[in-house]
């Protein structure tokens, strides 16, 4: 439960918690007439301006404990990475209140998301009763903002959901009962993919007992304005195929539906945005099963653009259904702007680690956006260098491309250059590779968890309310 209060007299059985960074915001403890020797004592935390968390047993009607956290404008340590450090340490009934109306979010987003546990096959699960004290004219940012958490916790639920749950035809189901206020969802069955001849996610969704849908989103504010295109793998699990995955990463391979996860809760989020351009999102779901009938290294797949794609591995199945989502928007809709998303490669993890996704192609406007995004923000972006060589590497010398370049290396950059081949119009085109930052397997950090974050969600909203 979370939820805001404008003073202390509305709070019952709870723990205070106050984010300090002078002694002038002590003023705003008042109200609970602390005795002089704790107010010396955080004055005198304050004063060694050193980062500090310490509580107190201050038992007084409203509150058991009160909770200091200061922390110091001349420290070098990034805030959200200390308090990611402290908020999962405070027992679950707290009560938020800051010194400042500019850490409002960041309090929002530390306090909530750094605490996230997915329960949902939990016998016994915890709660926590969270609320925040805020002034009445920051009502509306408090309530903008958890509205955006809220979507981002969708984002990592999806992500921890068991493939024996949500697969192609039950993640559709989700995105079709949401309530769009302003959004138009369309959804396409295996029986239409096969009559719209998409023929790579087919390919490799058809094998599956599961079979493949693809749903797009629309959120069109005029037609006469630019209309930007997002497009996403769901893969809701990938075995590999009969290039079959090693058996210690094949659990994670739920997770290779996160960047849909992502892209839906996004739209989402501004479904009820005030916006300047069209934004329309495509999520292209499979499960890459293993199965006798399945296509085979050395098979030869037409695509929805008609090109063929000569079949060298069977684990590169994410660029196939991405191909065929890119070319179908790309011949059917008029765009300004192609983004694509996906956790594609494992080269980007060895280049950039956890923390940052790499971007890269030729819409120079939209990549500075995300650029200058990441310079202030908790999402990080890398640009990757690319060229027309990477795109000649594609080509195959028996079909049209090859879905793999075993001797090219530059794993996220060649297979960027592969989806290149299905923009048919010329339009501009983003790729995003998230591969590390959404599938995050190494260590919690800030207010990103363990496993799937959400990755993207906070970044692609704020850029899109941004854009005129």
């Amino acid at each position: 439960m979370v939820d805001f209060k404008y003073d202390f007299s509305e709070i019952k059985n709870s723990n205070l918690v106050f984010f300090v960074e002078k002694i002038d915001d002590l003023r705003l403890l008042k109200p609970l007439k602390l005795n002089k020797k704790i107010s010396d004592k955080i004055k005198e935390i304050i004063e060694k301006n050193e980062n500090k968390v310490v509580d107190f047993y201050i038992w007084e009607e409203n509150f058991e404990k009160l909770f200091i956290i200061f922390f110091s404008s001349e420290s070098k340590k990034d805030i959200n990475y200390f308090l990611w450090e402290e908020f999962p340490k405070l027992p679950s009934k707290l009560t938020i209140l800051t010194n400042s109306d500019k850490n409002i979010n960041i309090l929002l987003n530390n306090c909530l998301l750094s605490r996230y546990k997915y329960q949902e096959y939990k016998s016994k699960k915890e709660k926590d009763e969270i609320i925040f004290i805020i002034d009445q004219k920051n009502k509306d940012i408090f309530k903008q903002r958890l509205s955006t958490i809220k979507n981002i916790v969708l984002a990592r639920d999806l992500g921890f959901k068991p493939s024996n749950d949500l697969y192609p035809e039950t993640f559709a189901k989700i995105i079709k009962e949401t309530k769009f206020k302003n959004s138009k969802v369309k959804i396409f069955d295996f029986k239409a993919i096969e009559k719209k001849w998409l023929g790579l996610l087919s390919a490799v969704g058809k094998w599956s007992i599961k079979k493949p849908y693809m749903v797009i989103i629309e959120r069109i504010i005029d037609k006469s304005l630019p209309t930007i295109w997002l497009v996403w793998k769901g893969i809701t699990f990938d075995t590999g195929w009969i290039q079959v995955k090693p058996g210690d990463h094949m659990y994670e391979m739920k997770w290779d539906m996160c960047w849909a996860a992502a892209t839906f809760a996004t739209m989402k989020e501004l479904d009820e945005a005030d916006l300047s351009v069209n934004i329309i999102a495509c999520m292209v779901l499979a499960e890459n099963h293993i199965s006798w009938e399945s296509y085979k290294p050395s098979d030869i797949m037409t695509s929805y653009s008609w090109k063929t794609v000569d079949i060298i591995h069977t684990d590169a199945e994410w660029r196939l259904v991405l191909a065929d989502g890119v070319s179908y928007i790309s011949k059917n809709y008029k765009l300004n702007n192609i983004i694509t998303i996906a956790t594609l490669t494992w080269a980007c993890m060895v280049a950039l680690g956890y923390r940052y996704a790499w971007i890269m192609w030729n819409d120079e406007e939209m990549i500075s956006k995300f650029l200058e995004y990441s310079k202030n923000n908790f999402e990080k972006y890398n640009r990757l260098p690319f060229d027309d060589y990477f795109i000649e590497k594609t080509k195959s010398k028996i079909a049209d491309l090859e879905n793999l370049n075993r001797w090219v290396f530059a794993g996220s950059t060649m297979w960027a250059a592969f989806l290149s081949n299905f923009v048919l119009n010329g339009e501009k085109y983003t790729h995003l590779d998230i591969a590390g930052t959404a599938l995050n397997s190494l260590e919690p950090y800030g207010y990103a968890n363990l496993w799937m974050t959400w990755f993207w969600v906070d970044s692609l909203s704020s850029i899109f309310k941004e854009l005129k």
